[in-house]
């Protein structure tokens, strides 16, 4: 058994009648999730269903550093698994034995602004509340056809500069982008499907089959592939219920993709929680079941992107978000976390979308990071919302990473931070963040090394072959010199120190062939220097004693040789 802390219930919004369907998190020995059911039917709490449909889902790691250490000395876990329970019976189930806490399964929301009828070729807005003040006038407040003026997708690529990264040969080749959404009704699955390149999902059994949420997911799944073409796409269907315990095994199944494959590279998420009285718990605590799952992932590599939301108060806004519009009231939960890369709404006027979602974050005060392009026509005749301009940001950041495959969640967020066109005041600001992405910018920030280290490679491949054909050891010195600039290169932009290793390397021989051409002893010493920095990097990587061996020895005739001046060369 694992002792808990007192008040370990995070629950969510909502009177406390009536049946609730929540997430529990429970420890049991490791390994044996499957379990899991039999051991949360016998709670001695009176009515709770567990609900066997839903795969229980590891929890990870464990934000209570004092819970983590008594569960590995224990030998146990935590995982989630879903239940109903009567909601005055709450407290009885977070008491029971290994219960470690419990979450209302809350409710989650595509960011829709104008919402397309499946019978209908027309728009309908919502009855807004409040709003209007527009922090970085002019601000965009169109609808309907006013909406749809501002260009295609076409347009919007060209307005970024994805234009130019596409003649780069990028085009988001072997990249996979996953849509969470309400599901996309894709080529070969679904009757009538028409979204290309998805070519797997969640629910593994009927992934792409369905377009819920008005086809939200086949609006967002389109901008995605408006910006990389060639990128393939997840299907990953959280709307079943509309319940964000989805989410959380949606996000499950893409880290246990990526621990297989590396796929997904991108996550786009277009939903969340208009309001806080939704569900204060997920609206505000970082240590929420799903928000820790999005965590989890982006330390697994996955590059994840969240949509602002919709309650800006620049413009009228949706009475979905009730008196939540406005600076430091509208971003809520995982969407404002400080790791993942939170997208606003601009358009290719430059012009801030007003209803896009302000910051502070309920997780963070330095959000939205960033503004995505949102109001042209894509999937719909008109594509709106930060759920246009999450999308249009992640089919960017998949075109990054292709060209940069080591490309980090922070490097990829300080990169389209630093390059953003700013369209607020100086430097970055609550309503627009940094100001609007500019892909080629961020791309030649992020992808410059790749050119510069094959300048190197080129160059060491020339003075080799002139040193085969002149047998002039000048010549020799010089490739290695540029063979090592190379390595280095190649782990700055990767950070694999096993380039950094090799580089270390080419200097010792580089300074040694000057040496010997040279007869200066400072290049011999200097090349004693580098190869013990080669073989204690090597050390460092492999922790094999043979090297530590020699980097101590190349460490003593560093040292004899600065202060003797030793003339033999190794």
């Amino acid at each position: 058994m694992v002792e808990k802390k007192k008040e370990t219930t995070r629950r969510g919004a909502g009177n406390d009648d009536g049946i609730k369907r929540v997430i529990v998190e429970m420890a049991m020995p490791k390994g044996e999730s499957a379990r899991a059911f039999d051991m949360a039917g016998s709670f001695d709490a009176a009515g709770f269903q567990v609900d066997t449909s839903f795969d229980p889902v590891p929890a990870g790691e464990t934000p209570d550093p004092e819970l983590a250490m008594k569960l590995e000395e224990s030998g146990q876990e935590t995982i989630f698994v879903r239940g109903s329970i009567d909601a005055k019976k709450i407290k009885d189930l977070e008491a029971q034995e290994n219960v470690i806490g419990v979450w209302i399964d809350t409710e989650i929301s595509p960011f829709n602004v104008e919402i397309q009828q499946e019978s209908e070729q027309e728009f309908y807005q919502e009855p807004g509340l409040g709003g209007g003040n527009c922090p970085i006038p002019p601000c965009d407040c169109d609808h309907g056809t006013a909406a749809c003026s501002k260009g295609s997708l076409t347009d919007v690529a060209n307005y970024l500069g994805v234009n130019k990264i596409w003649a780069k040969g990028h085009r988001g080749e072997n990249m996979v982008v996953g849509i969470v959404d309400g599901g996309i009704a894709a080529k070969g699955r679904a009757s009538a499907g028409t979204i290309p390149n998805v070519i797997g999902g969640w629910p593994t059994t009927d992934w792409g089959t369905k377009a819920l949420w008005g086809r939200h997911g086949n609006m967002t799944s389109t901008d995605a592939l408006g910006m990389a073409p060639k990128a393939h796409l997840y299907d990953i269907r959280i709307s079943d219920g509309n319940a964000i315990s989805n989410a959380l095994a949606g996000f499950q199944w893409a880290i246990g993709r990526h621990k297989i494959n590396g796929t997904p590279h991108v996550l786009s998420n277009s939903w969340g929680i208009y309001q806080k009285n939704w569900d204060p718990s997920y609206a505000t605590d970082p240590n929420h079941p799903f928000t820790r799952k999005v965590v989890e992932a982006i330390n697994e590599g996955i590059l994840v992107l969240f949509a602002a939301g919709n309650c800006g108060e620049g413009c009228t806004t949706s009475s979905r978000c009730g008196n939540d519009f406005g600076p430091g009231k509208s971003i809520w939960g995982a969407n404002g976390h400080p790791r993942v890369m939170t997208v606003g709404a601009a358009n290719i006027q430059g012009r801030l979308i007003g209803y896009s979602s302000q910051g502070p974050a309920s997780l963070s005060a330095h959000k939205p990071d960033f503004c995505g392009i949102s109001h042209f026509t894509g999937y719909f005749t008109c594509d709106t919302g930060t759920s246009a301009a999450c999308p249009i940001a992640a089919g960017v950041v998949a075109l990054l990473k292709q060209c940069n495959r080591s490309l980090s969640q922070d490097a990829a967020k300080q990169a389209l931070k630093a390059t953003a066109m700013n369209i607020g005041p100086a430097g970055w600001d609550q309503h627009s963040g940094s100001g609007i992405i500019r892909a080629k910018a961020a791309y030649d920030r992020i992808c410059a090394p790749t050119t510069t280290c094959q300048a190197y490679r080129i160059k060491a491949i020339r003075y080799r072959n002139i040193y085969r054909r002149t047998n002039r050891r000048h010549y020799l010195c010089v490739y290695y010199h540029y063979l090592a600039l190379y390595y280095r290169c190649l782990y700055t932009k990767n950070r694999n120190r096993r380039y950094l290793c090799i580089a270390y390397k080419y200097y010792a021989y580089s300074l040694n062939c000057r040496y010997r051409v040279t007869g200066n002893r400072q290049y011999l010493c200097r090349a004693y220097q580098y190869m013990a920095a080669y073989f204690k990097c090597l050390y460092a990587i492999t922790r094999n004693r043979t090297y530590l061996t020699q980097y101590r020895r190349y460490l003593l005739f560093y040292e004899k040789c600065r202060l003797r001046g030793r003339n033999d060369s190794f």
